[in-house]
């Protein structure tokens, strides 16, 4: 019992490492590199129409280097999902500290 007990720990800790660490990928990914990348969306790729969240890792990307209109031209949608993103990281963030 003990040792599933040291795996689930481990398990733990590599996934808040890991959530603690998701926001530097976009920072530390160049935006040009993103912005040269095939459309990874499903929809896209079946229907040849974007979908409402085609371009949001680009725009997402944008606004951590602080290209608020590459952001802005990438996904509109941005304003509203770039501020709910950073409150549930954050409010998550929180209660991995707490513990």
């Amino acid at each position: 019992m003990r040792r599933w007990a040291r795996v689930e720990s481990r398990a733990g800790r590599l996934v808040r490492a890991a959530w603690l660490l998701a926001p530097l990928a976009l920072i530390t990914l160049p935006t040009r590199w993103l912005a040269s990348a095939p459309s990874m969306c499903l929809v896209r790729r079946v229907t040849g129409r974007p979908c409402p969240g085609c371009g949001m890792t680009r725009a997402l990307s944008r606004l951590a280097h602080g290209d608020l209109r590459g952001a802005w031209r990438a996904n509109r949608r941005v304003v509203i999902v770039a501020p709910l993103l950073l409150g549930v990281w954050a409010r998550a963030l929180a209660a991995m500290l707490a513990r």
